[in-house]
């Protein structure tokens, strides 16, 4: 069972170890960790353990999701954890009276996410993807 939560920027910071296990590599530039500091964020839990968490800002028309770190190593099915968060990214966007989600995928979810209805706004290597939710 994987747990939902929303984390204002007041709320408990994420510790770094967990940082660097959600966004390896060079996923975690100076912008994305400043936003995991000062934008809301959703975390994804399962067995207490942080498997996902989303950076996310409500605008205008929109909600942008530009940073989203998923660490399935210790457990946790990849397809399940990301279906959790882009369900309570999908409710969060509704409940900010926003239609539409933008987002950055994570590496490994192209496919999964264009079958929830997602579709690629570019072509490029750091494209972004959006969907309509109604």
């Amino acid at each position: 069972m994987y747990d939902v939560s929303v984390v204002g920027p007041h709320g408990a910071p994420l510790a770094d170890a967990d940082l660097r296990r959600l966004f390896a590599g060079s996923a975690l530039t100076r912008q994305c960790l400043d936003r995991v500091r000062e934008w809301p964020r959703i975390l994804v839990t399962w067995s207490g353990r942080i498997v996902a968490a989303a950076t996310c800002q409500a605008t205008e028309d929109e909600l942008l999701v530009p940073d989203v770190g998923i660490d399935t190593s210790g457990g946790g099915s990849r397809p399940l954890v990301l279906a959790a968060l882009i369900a309570a990214l999908e409710n969060a966007c509704l409940a900010g009276g926003s239609r539409r989600v933008v987002m950055r995928p994570p590496p490994q979810s192209q496919f999964l996410l264009e079958r929830r209805g997602y579709i690629a706004t570019a072509s490029c290597i750091e494209c972004w993807v959006e969907k309509i939710v109604a």
